[in-house]
């Protein structure tokens, strides 16, 4: 039997943040007619019998964006909604990728998991079909009743990166468009400064970011204030050709190679040097 003893925290009305293990932060939030289900995880043990303890209600599914640890557990359910751009990766993704995700993540809590790793993560079953994909698109808003829920779109981290504004909790969901540990390889910097900076632009709608991974903050709490505008300097720095890169060992550990980033503060930031501005 696949394992549903997934951590979890209500730290707002009708609001659960969704512990994978370490491995990934899935929110729940639930209006009076539905329910959406923010992420679908590394794919570790049953999703669905973790969510159905909570809520009952119609599911509405969507995906931040398309990376494998946001997507593993999408074929437990019907329908997803997910950017076109970031549409095509496979779901899930390579098992022995996620396994192996799994494990260096395991390693660095010293192992003290409920789950199994070649039980719990795993190819689909025959009852799990490829779900039915719907395209997310700028500004297109959900109602769960009495609960709207805006998506929009914030490309930096993967091309098809998206966010959720709930204005009703005052939370803002951006899967890994930010954290202190942040990737933007996938775009210019040009490009991911302004996403950035349409997240501060919404910032009186909300009072707090939550991000795909709680490794930088503590379950059911935002990152800290310092983050984004951290990672707004960071990026102009590089825009205007100030920044100081470092080689900086792997966040997984010495199993995988380090990145090239820039530091300021407790914010790291990983970028292409070859994808700075956008090309004429």
């Amino acid at each position: 039997m696949l394992t549903d003893l997934h951590p979890m925290v209500q730290f707002k009305p009708n609001t659960w943040e969704i512990d994978e293990f370490d491995c990934a932060s899935i929110f729940l939030l639930e209006g009076k007619e539905k329910a959406m289900l923010i992420d679908c995880g590394m794919g570790i043990g049953d999703l669905r019998s973790v969510v159905r303890k909570i809520t009952r209600k119609p599911l509405v599914v969507v995906i931040t964006h398309g990376h494998i640890d946001h997507t593993g557990n999408a074929r437990q359910f019907e329908e997803i909604w997910i950017h076109p751009k970031d549409a095509g990766h496979p779901i899930p993704q390579d098992i022995e990728r996620r396994r192996d995700d799994t494990r260096l993540i395991a390693a660095r809590q010293k192992n003290m998991y409920p789950y199994d790793l070649y039980v719990d993560i795993r190819e689909p079953g025959p009852d799990e079909p490829m779900p039915i994909i719907h395209h997310l698109y700028d500004g297109q808003k959900f109602d769960l009743g009495g609960r709207v829920i805006t998506a929009y779109e914030c490309p930096g981290h993967s091309v098809g990166q998206m966010m959720f504004l709930d204005e009703q909790s005052r939370s803002l969901f951006c899967g890994d468009a930010l954290n202190y540990n942040l990737g933007m390889r996938a775009t210019s910097i040009e490009v991911a400064v302004q996403s950035l900076e349409r997240i501060r632009d919404l910032g009186s709608y909300y009072d707090g970011i939550y991000n795909g991974h709680h490794d930088f903050r503590a379950l059911g709490k935002p990152l800290g204030d310092d983050c984004l505008p951290t990672a707004i300097e960071i990026c102009h720095d590089l825009l205007e050709g100030t920044a100081t890169p470092i080689m900086v060992p792997s966040f997984w550990g010495p199993e995988r190679p380090g990145r090239l980033m820039v530091q300021k503060g407790k914010n790291y930031i990983a970028f292409d040097p070859d994808n700075i501005h956008e090309k004429k």
